[in-house]
């Protein structure tokens, strides 16, 4: 009786209340002293209402109340069916507490009393609504196949089933049982004009009665096409915000009613008014209702009507109606909104039309009484216009649309209207898997290059086979992820809940991403605009055990702290940018000779002669990378550690596990890109370790076949051959820590596999844990797995993959490498003879001499740095000789003949050995003599790349085997948080490319100055959300070095426009369609790259502790240099005259104030973000809103930006703000995400937790509680 005692003492007392049951029963009250305990039975009058059984002080029915018992998770107990000396006892078990024990004065009461209690419970009532509703499915639609949904109207209780954006719930048909997310969810034209839209106002509704204002809420149901009116099936398609403890409520939810949603202008709609008593649980009483034709509200602006209940008369809703004007809707001519004449309905279902200023009342018992609108003198329908936003080609980048719609009143006295709309982003599967797919190509790289140096002796091979076993682990990784992300795709899921943020199967997701779109227009101000806000979850990885690493900050600089422990640590990082650059360098020389053969067919030597530039200016960069006296190093290492096979044991020894592995890895030759006829040629697999005969195979060894997929592994033959390699590993390691020199001597010259390995006939391969360990013939594997598919699988090293990839030349283990200065020269000849007959065909055979190599100063360092992305430097050794100097001198004397230092002076004729021949007239396909010259080129390249990848190899072989495993795990994490960013990125830059209009000042940015993206974060830096925040920091920030290209989309490309990444993690690169009437007529590429900054406030109750422990400073550090990244942008925004005067200084007061708040460095102070939010709105750039898990905060900080853009640009009053906020909070499009991702509409706050939060951020009342974040 603590709680609510007050209402409960009004419903046992008023008597008004109908009861279920009353009457006279012997309750037994307990009294207990400090020593004694009795029982004392007492008669008192009972009344039961629902689940509340009220009994009395005494006898007296109109006696005050004496107590109340819940009756939830109780059962009655009769245990003798006899009368006994007291009478009929039953007794009242509860699951949690005390039994409670009644007597009646019979039999039949005693009975009917426990029917009564039997089915009070909220779960008896649950259970009896559920097979009425099955019922009203089985007779509504053939089949029992129907819409779950009930009417949840006028029944006293809570309202069990969430309620969805209007649109989205005209669509929708799921089960009860369904989370909310998986429901199929048809997509909503976003572009379609509405029937009309209407916003609800109430006046004089009634007061319980204490006296005490309603909190009132509009619903409105509809009866579906083909409902017959004795039906009543009333189907719920919106409802309103709760407007607190008034009589006339304003509300600012408004509803749309659409054609796709099955309405028409005969649709009958029921408006009812609850009060909702309880927010908590959505408890609410019907005050009233009144039921319309849609074609009565769309005939008139402004229409007030009566509300009806059994108790009478109880109010008025007026409804404000908004219609779109027949011409705006475009390709529509005098086909507008379906109108009819106005239709009202009375009571009993059976009214007809009536005229325009008639209604018949909605309530029995008072027939006639009309409704009025405000003046009969006003015209039917008045002038005003319902605009729709125009939504380019939104829906191709983004999908199921959520959509909620306002109207609010600004101070000048005008209506704001406000659409608000949640979409997932087409690409969160695509990207991640695009991503995926670089990266595993880039672990086969690595494979063929370890495997490439042959059988090493001694500690190199057990740390050659472990080099082999983390990039296995890493391949098998990968592959298990992009194949998980391929079979969500498959489903049709487009976004990852919060719920599921910490599963490792999906971990390349962003987590709840989505896009939050705003739009809004001031009829007075003549002013429309739209905001747009990515909201995603965290960029980190979770740790399935809950381990704490410190984020990639405090692991990158370990990492830097082991680098210099290391001697060649700094070597390897330079190798491998030197083997990235090589690799660019010789994909653009391809790309030039490409275009240099296309316009030889078309024989325009005009445009020849700047791309001969460029290739010469990329070969000379190309030339100076690698220094021979390093490159000798690495040969040197292989030729003294590799395992030669003597010819006498070719044919009598088995080959190595090592051998076989290699093998089986390298069973599909790598090429290089395909490029014409030029391209490297196209052979047969070669065998790795060729034999004169076939020997005697075992049958647990790796055996390639012809007729076998040998290439087609799949993730478990990855795992396989991974364990197989780890047993390997492990036993040259116990060799080595054993230190015999016999063990060691004959691992050395070992050529067979260890005994321990051999299998035994009683081995059973259904029991791999107990059998002992044994090569797997996964050729037999993938045999009978594709006679079982009866297809073949995909390949482990796909030849067509990695012919169309750039970097795919390597050594055998077999194989001598070519000596550097050899490469080079076959470099220089090959460039040489091309520029010749370039020159020749433009003209200009007498023109000086090319240099393609510049000595350089060897100098003593560490490391040799080199930038992929710039011209690499040369990689210099401590005592390395300089180059020698060489020059390509087209100028040859005449005849050919003599030495080229002569002095005396001879004619020159035009030409040289490379031109000597040609006659221009009589030489007609130009690409036919250019095509032997760059094919030579092609394969000069190759050896020299398959030259680069050896010396990695080397470097990192004698890299610390502790500092690989680390490196490796660091770049896994690195890997998973930038794929969570870009995907974030990359969707809100479609978004801005596709979902509005693209003007040439837009381009004109991208082109000169490229978007700023502002990323907002409101974690904490106290627990897990400090690795959070440490990863998000390098995500970002890794985000600068991607470059973006923007190509047109055309055809079929247009209608599902899908971005393409390329190049590799050092150097990539997204190419964005665009359409193609946004791109200028020149044919000029735009390429761009992002200027990101990212600023974190935390605002819960863990940030109040990390401040109070002084754990805030990093974060302090962060935003200020990320203030100075903006300020930096800003200075050369303006540099370039883009932005008005007005925005150049409001920008520079912005920036000013932000400067200030960061100096004073004040608790939780979020005025940071919202700073960061206009400068950033005010330079058009991107906008990225995160917390843990996009969800509970994100909702909070997305609706405040919306409510400060609506005042600042829309002229809304600061005095709305609080009730707009609470609005946009419980009835928008955020609580819509809350229930996509938990299935409940309650935001992840605790009472606590929410006191917490600052003001404007805290969530409404009744919107949270104990939920999953």
């Amino acid at each position: 009786m603590r709680f609510n005692k007050s209402e409960l003492n009004s419903l046992a007392s008023n008597p008004a209340t109908r009861f279920d049951k009353e009457g006279l029963l012997i309750v037994i009250d307990r009294q207990e002293g400090f020593l004694w305990r009795s029982e004392v039975r007492v008669e008192r009058w009972c009344k039961l209402r629902g689940n509340l059984l009220f009994y009395l002080k005494d006898k007296d029915p109109k006696s005050p109340v004496a107590g109340v018992l819940v009756l939830e998770n109780c059962r009655v107990r009769i245990q003798n069916r006899e009368a006994d000396p007291e009478g009929y006892v039953f007794d009242i078990d509860f699951k949690d507490s005390p039994s409670e024990q009644l007597i009646s004065y019979s039999a039949a009461e005693r009975v009917a009393w426990a029917q009564c209690i039997e089915k009070a419970s909220s779960y008896n009532l649950d259970l009896l609504i559920r097979h009425l509703k099955e019922q009203i499915r089985k007779s509504q639609v053939p089949g029992g196949v129907a819409n779950s949904m009930g009417n949840h109207i006028d029944l006293g209780m809570p309202m069990m089933l969430p309620i969805e954006a209007a649109p989205v719930q005209q669509q929708t048909s799921r089960q009860c049982q369904q989370p909310a997310e998986e429901a199929p969810i048809e997509d909503i034209d976003l572009s379609e004009l509405p029937i009309c839209e209407t916003a609800l106002s109430c006046d004089s509704l009634p007061s319980d009665a204490l006296g005490r204002l309603p909190t009132p809420q509009v619903i409105c149901s509809f009866l579906p096409p083909g409902s017959g009116e004795d039906a009543g099936l009333w189907r719920e398609h919106a409802r309103t915000e709760l407007q607190e403890r008034t009589r006339t409520p304003q509300f600012l939810c408004t509803m749309r009613f659409q054609r796709s949603g099955g309405f028409s202008s005969s649709t009958r709609l029921r408006f009812s008014v609850m009060d909702v008593r309880e927010r908590l649980t959505q408890t609410s009483l019907p005050l009233g209702y009144a039921e319309v034709s849609l074609g009565a509200i769309q005939d008139t602006s402004w229409l007030h009507l009566p509300l009806t209940s059994p108790r009478g008369e109880c109010g008025f809703i007026t409804l404000t109606t908004w219609s779109p004007d027949a011409a705006v809707e475009p390709g529509q001519t005098g086909n507008g909104p379906p109108r009819s004449s106005t239709q009202f309905f009375d009571a009993a279902g059976g009214g007809g039309a009536a005229g325009a200023g008639n209604l018949a009342a909605a309530g029995t018992g008072v027939p006639g009484r009309r409704a009025h609108r405000r003046t009969q003198s006003l015209p039917p329908k008045l002038g005003v216009k319902l605009f729709v936003p125009q939504q380019c080609g939104l829906q191709r980048v983004c999908v199921n649309p959520r959509l909620h719609t306002y109207r609010l009143h600004s101070s000048m006295g005008a209506d704001i209207s406000v659409q608000e709309t949640l979409l997932e982003s087409r690409l969160c599967c695509l990207l991640p898997q695009q991503l995926l797919s670089i990266w595993i190509q880039r672990e086969k790289e690595l494979l063929q290059e370890i495997s490439g140096m042959g059988e090493l002796s001694g500690e190199w091979r057990w740390r050659q086979m472990n080099l082999l076993e983390e990039h296995l682990r890493l391949l098998k990784d990968y592959s298990q992820a992009k194949q998980n992300i391929q079979q969500l795709a498959r489903d049709g899921v487009s976004f990852k809940r919060s719920t599921a943020k910490a599963e490792e199967a999906l971990e390349f997701l962003p987590v709840n991403l989505h896009v939050q779109r705003m739009w809004a227009q001031n009829d007075t101000m003549q002013r429309r605009g739209l905001l747009d806000v990515v909201t995603v979850g965290a960029f980190t990885r979770y740790d399935s055990k809950a381990r704490k690493c410190g984020g990639l900050i405090k692991l990158l600089q370990e990492s830097k702290s082991w680098k210099q422990e290391q001697s060649n640590a700094f070597k390897v990082q330079a190798a491998n940018d030197a083997v990235q650059a090589t690799k660019q360098l010789r994909k653009e020389i391809v790309e030039l000779m490409s275009q240099l053969l296309q316009l030889a067919s078309r024989r325009s030597a005009k445009d020849m002669m700047p791309l001969c530039n460029q290739m010469v200016a990329r070969t000379r960069s190309l030339l100076n990378i690698w220094e021979p006296s390093i490159v000798e190093e690495a040969v040197a290492f292989i030729e003294r550690h590799r395992i030669i096979e003597e010819p006498e044991n070719v044919m009598m020894e088995p080959m190595s596990p090592f051998r076989k592995i290699t093998q089986q890895l390298t069973a599909l030759e790598l090429k290089s890109p395909e490029l014409e006829d030029f391209a490297t040629p196209v052979v047969a697999p070669p065998d790795l370790w060729p034999r004169a005969q076939p020997p005697l195979m075992r049958s647990n060894s790796w055996h390639p076949s012809n007729n076998s997929p040998s290439s087609s592994l799949d993730i478990r033959a990855i795992d396989s051959l991974q364990h197989v390699v780890k047993c390997y590993n492990d036993h040259l390691r116990s060799l080595e820590q054993s230190g015999s020199p016999e063990d060691l001597e004959a691992e050395a010259t070992y050529q067979s596999l260890p005994l321990a390995w051999q299998p035994t006939a009683t081995t059973s391969s259904a029991a791999p844990a107990q059998a002992p360990l044994q090569l797997i013939d996964l050729d037999e594997i993938n045999r009978e797995r594709c006679d079982r598919l009866q297809q073949p699988a995909a390949g482990f090293l796909d030849t067509k993959l990695m012919s169309s990839s750039p970097s795919a030349n390597y050594y055998g283990p077999t194989e001598e490498p070519e000596p550097l200065d050899l490469t080079q020269l076959n470099i220089e000849a090959s460039v040489m003879c091309l520029v010749s007959k370039l020159k020749f065909f433009c003209g200009r055979c007498d023109s000086p001499a090319i240099r393609l190599r510049h000595p350089k100063v060897p100098a003593k360092r560490e490391g040799f740095a080199v930038v992929p992305q710039q011209a690499p430097d040369v990689i210099g050794a401590a005592a390395a000789e300089p180059v020698p100097k060489f020059k390509l001198d087209l100028q040859l004397p005449a005849g050919g003949g003599g030495e080229a230092g002569s002095g005396a002076e001879q004619p020159v004729k035009k030409g040289n050995k490379f031109t000597d021949g040609l006659d221009l007239s009589l030489t007609t396909d130009w690409a036919a003599e250019l095509r032997p010259s760059m094919r030579k080129l092609r394969h000069a390249m190759d050896r020299l790349l398959k030259t680069a990848r050896l010396m990695h190899s080397v470097q990192r072989l004698q890299q610390d085997v502790r500092c690989n495993q680390r490196q490796a795990s660091i770049m896994y994490r690195r890997d998973v948080c930038f794929s969570q960013a870009l995907t974030a990125l990359v969707s809100s830059l479609m978004l801005r490319l596709w979902g509005s209009e693209l003007d040439m000042g837009y381009l004109v940015m991208l082109r000169d100055l490229g978007p700023l993206a502002y990323f907002e974060g409101l974690l904490t830096l106290y627990g897990d959300e400090a690795d959070m925040w440490s990863d998000m920091c390098i995500a970002i920030e890794d985000l600068s070095a991607v470059n973006f290209q923007l190509v047109r989309a055309q055809g079929e490309a247009a209608l599902a426009p899908t971005p393409r990444i390329t190049g590799s993690r050092q150097a990539l690169e997204v190419q964005l369609p665009v359409p193609e009437h946004s791109l200028p007529g020149n044919g000029t590429s735009i390429s761009f790259k992002i200027t990101p900054v990212f600023f974190n406030i935390g605002i819960n109750e863990k940030a109040s502790f990390a401040e109070t422990l002084g754990q805030t400073r990093e974060q302090h550090r962060s935003n200020w240099d990320n203030y100075l990244r903006l300020s930096q942008y800003f200075g050369r925004y303006r540099k370039l005259g883009l932005g008005s005067v007005d925005t150049g200084e409001s920008l520079q007061s912005l920036l000013k104030f932000m400067e200030d708040q960061l100096r004073e460095n004040v608790s939780k102070n979020v005025k940071i973000l919202h700073l960061a939010e206009d400068a950033c709105r005010l330079m058009d750039g991107l906008r990225f809103t995160s917390c843990k898990s996009a969800k509970d905060r994100t909702g909070m900080a997305v609706t405040l930006e919306q409510c400060r853009v609506l005042v600042r640009e829309f002229q809304l009053p600061a005095k709305h703000v609080p009730n707009v906020l609470s609005t946009m909070r419980s009835q928008g499009t955020r609580m819509d995400n809350v229930l996509k991702n938990i299935g409940k509409r309650k935001y992840a706050f605790n009472r606590t937790q929410a006191s917490f939060l600052p003001e404007m951020y805290r969530p409404p009342v009744g919107n949270y509680g104990k939920a999953q974040t």
